[in-house]
């Protein structure tokens, strides 16, 4: 799983967001346990659930991209990912990213 960047560790909403986790996981368990295919029991898992993707773009849909993930009304997780991307891409092609503020 992981952690919401938006709660500190002793706030009551992380502490209900880990005993959730934990349900979630139990259950998932026991529904392979159960004979459920792990393709069928996945279908409970949460959006906090680590997964790794691969993406490709074009510079302009990159450019749409940080444009729209390094906003300050992106999903928190979100810019978490995409400001620091976006700084790499400066690094490397300041021509083109040097514009794109996160805001």
């Amino acid at each position: 799983m992981i952690k919401p960047c938006f709660w500190d560790e002793d706030s009551s909403e992380y502490q209900l967001w880990i005993q959730t986790m934990q349900i979630i996981e139990d259950n998932y368990s026991k529904l392979v346990d159960g004979g459920a295919k792990p393709e069928e029991a996945r279908s409970i898992l949460p959006n906090s659930l680590k997964t790794e993707i691969v993406v490709t773009m074009n510079l302009r849909e990159w450019r749409h991209f940080f444009k729209l993930r390094t906003s300050s009304r992106a999903h928190p997780q979100m810019r978490e990912i995409s400001v620091p991307l976006l700084s790499k891409f400066k690094d490397i092609l300041p021509i083109v990213f040097d514009d794109i503020i996160p805001k």
